[in-house]
């Protein structure tokens, strides 16, 4: 997997003044079942869109204004699902189990394919990018390849808090992609994929997670700076906490895995 320097991620930071602004809508809250935050990309206009993406399953608040779809004509909502804009999009973990990762451990939201699955009664929430457009009735990507940092200084966080995003791959091994603890900050993704990851917290309470992001455009070149926020309340799951501590992460996979090994390769592909 390809990295960006750091200085690179902290020139993304610097200059996100000259970031379009957001897209004015409604005040989204996750309560259960799978979404996903799903990304697209106005080429003619330089800017971004970002806009939650509900399923059959979704439980949300705030579903009220429909995203008008993808400016390129890519990458729409299939059937069954929805996308929506969104002023703030919001989470709720009421009863997160812990799951360690490198020695630390975290309170973790349901991951589609991961080591912990339940969404019945807590948010699963996916990422999801279409960078693509439909370019004389062929779809071409729009990027060559995708940054997007965290922003760990401008976020808010508990005293003492760490962040982690991973899962745990079919032979539990864990597939980290950002992790405050190691200052893993900066990822490349797919300009075209489809994942869910635990959204791992180190203490409970109120986060606020700001992410920066840009694109290098498939013809040359850089695209416009985005940025957006996602906010996360955390309660630990009672009475399971001590249990899943004492498991470690093989036994945390072995407790709790509930899906076969090839489903997150299928979900990366939808």
């Amino acid at each position: 997997m390809k990295k960006i320097s750091y200085l690179k991620a902290v020139a993304l930071t610097c200059v996100l003044g000259l970031a379009p602004a957001g897209v004015s809508a409604q005040n989204i809250v996750h309560h259960a079942g799978e979404g996903d935050w799903t990304f697209f990309y106005d080429s003619t206009a330089d800017s971004f869109d970002v806009v939650f993406r509900s399923k059959a399953t979704t439980v949300a608040d705030g579903l009220t204004d429909p995203y008008a779809g993808p400016p390129g004509g890519v990458g729409g909502a299939g059937s069954g699902q929805q996308d929506w804009n969104f002023n703030s999009l919001s989470a709720s973990l009421t009863q997160a189990p812990a799951v360690n990762l490198n020695g630390v451990d975290y309170l973790v939201s349901p991951a589609s394919g991961s080591v912990y699955e339940d969404s019945l009664n807590e948010p699963d929430l996916g990422v999801r990018f279409r960078f693509r457009e439909d370019d004389g009735g062929t779809a071409v990507d729009q990027f060559s390849s995708f940054t997007m940092t965290l922003d760990w200084v401008n976020s808010t966080a508990p005293l003492g808090a760490e962040f982690a995003l991973f899962a745990f791959d079919e032979l539990g091994e864990p597939v980290v992609r950002y992790e405050t603890a190691a200052l893993n900050l900066v990822e490349d993704w797919s300009v075209w994929g489809h994942d869910h990851w635990h959204w791992g917290f180190s203490e409970p309470g109120d986060y606020s997670l700001v992410f920066n992001f840009q694109g290098e455009l498939a013809g040359g070149g850089l695209s416009s700076i985005g940025t957006t926020t996602v906010d996360f309340t955390v309660v630990p799951e009672p009475g399971t906490v001590a249990l899943i501590l004492g498991l470690g992460v093989f036994g945390v996979v072995s407790f709790l895995r509930r899906r076969s090994p090839g489903k997150r390769k299928a979900e990366a592909a939808e």
